[in-house]
């Protein structure tokens, strides 16, 4: 399951709505919407923004990784310089693999709407 399909769906548990009234609400049959929460298809930018609208959020935390994947934990600690560097570089990598994920997620979308 892809990061918008997982959103859509605790999304919409958290609402505690269902797939067809949610469908139904965003002008769409309830097998496509299953479809897309499922992850078979990919929602088009309008169809992000109606459904952001009627949960009650953003697009962008529709198409981001939950806050508690996103914020790794850095704490101080006694480790040594070298350590503390291979953690931030660690985490450095971490956050431009995740931007690289986001931003092909974006490209395959606008090819989508086109």
């Amino acid at each position: 399951m892809n990061i918008i399909a997982s959103n859509l769906l605790t999304k919409r548990e958290e609402k505690r709505l269902t797939q067809a009234y949610l469908a139904y609400l965003s002008g769409m049959s309830q097998p496509n919407y299953s479809d897309i929460e499922r992850g078979k298809t990919r929602p088009s930018i309008d169809q992000l923004k109606k459904f952001a609208e009627i949960l009650d959020v953003t697009v962008d935390e529709l198409i981001s990784e939950s806050k508690k994947q996103k914020k790794p934990q850095v704490r101080a600690s006694s480790k040594k310089p070298r350590e503390k560097q291979s953690t931030l570089i660690r985490v450095i990598e971490e956050k431009n693999n995740y931007i690289k994920k986001l931003e092909n997620e974006l490209a395959i979308l606008r090819k989508k709407e086109d």
